[in-house]
């Protein structure tokens, strides 16, 4: 059994011959992928670290942990859009 080539590869990943599978839709995929993690891992520090705060902290660190979250979204949603456009 011989190990499967680039072409191999290729031909098992494209649905449709006629509309080839690219590298601008392989890095379209990839770029949404990363940027939803991206979103996912801010919303989450930004979620764990406001956990673990004292009730009493929470007031005075709500704005920047607002903005470290929004920051956080807006990055991630930009390269998934990014990556919507190429793919």
């Amino acid at each position: 059994m011989r190990a499967p080539s680039a072409t191999d590869l290729a031909a098992v990943r494209t649905p449709n011959p006629d509309h080839p599978y690219t590298w601008a839709k392989s890095f379209g995929l990839l770029a949404v992928m990363f940027g939803f993690v991206i979103a996912l891992v801010g919303m989450y520090a930004v979620r764990s670290t406001w956990r673990s705060l004292d009730p009493q902290r929470r007031r005075k660190h709500l704005v920047p942990l607002t903005v470290t979250a929004g920051v956080f979204l807006a990055v991630g949603l930009a390269v998934a859009a990014f990556g919507v456009w190429l793919f």
